[in-house]
């Protein structure tokens, strides 16, 4: 899979050919400690963990000592948001482009949103619906970016590099005083 940079070998580990990718996004208040196989994350609030792998199929995720039980094909990217109860699927794009980069929008607020240039002249990616997500492949740029909400909230991103080949994850969540939004780079793990 292309967030791994490229760089496969300079890491212990290399995901191997046809694994399923799964991440989890803690949307609760509280450190959550997460197991899947022989990996083991520890998620702050309100963070995404780094994509783990493992062959497809039936798979067991537990956090806090609660387990939930998937199903995961080959070759697929998934990202599971915790609330504290239940885990939400988002089905991600399985990206293997050394010639774009990938952004990826997850809007996890209860109101619809649109990830557009700083100045609002051209929107990437959106609208997207309330608890939705969306992504698009983009060349390498330096790029200034914001979310715009439907209720006219304007919430900016710091400028980034997007680099081809990596993947990028622009978060939308609620916050103690009102939605907030992120841009940050997807990770592989590479070791249990």
């Amino acid at each position: 899979w292309a967030a791994q940079g490229g760089a496969e070998g300079l890491y212990e580990m290399a995901a191997p050919p046809d694994s399923a990718f799964i991440r989890v996004v803690n949307l609760t208040g509280d450190q959550l400690d997460l197991g899947l196989d022989e990996w083991r994350q520890s998620l702050a609030p309100g963070r995404a963990g780094d994509y783990l792998y493992r062959p497809g199929g039936e798979a067991q995720i537990r956090i806090n000592g609660k387990s939930f039980d998937f199903s995961f094909a080959s070759r697929s990217v998934q990202t599971l948001i915790f609330d504290g109860q239940s885990m939400r699927l988002h089905e991600d794009t399985y990206f293997n482009s050394r010639l774009k980069a990938l952004l990826v929008m997850y809007n996890l607020t209860g109101q619809g949103a649109s990830l557009q240039t700083a100045n609002g002249s051209v929107t990437v990616i959106g609208p997207l619906a309330a608890e939705d997500s969306g992504d698009r492949e983009i060349n390498g740029v330096k790029v200034a970016l914001r979310v715009a909400l439907t209720d006219g909230t304007s919430l900016p991103l710091e400028e980034v590099v997007l680099q081809r080949g990596r993947v990028y994850s622009v978060w939308v969540v609620p916050g103690a005083s009102g939605p907030e939004a992120r841009l940050e780079e997807a990770n592989v793990a590479t070791m249990p």
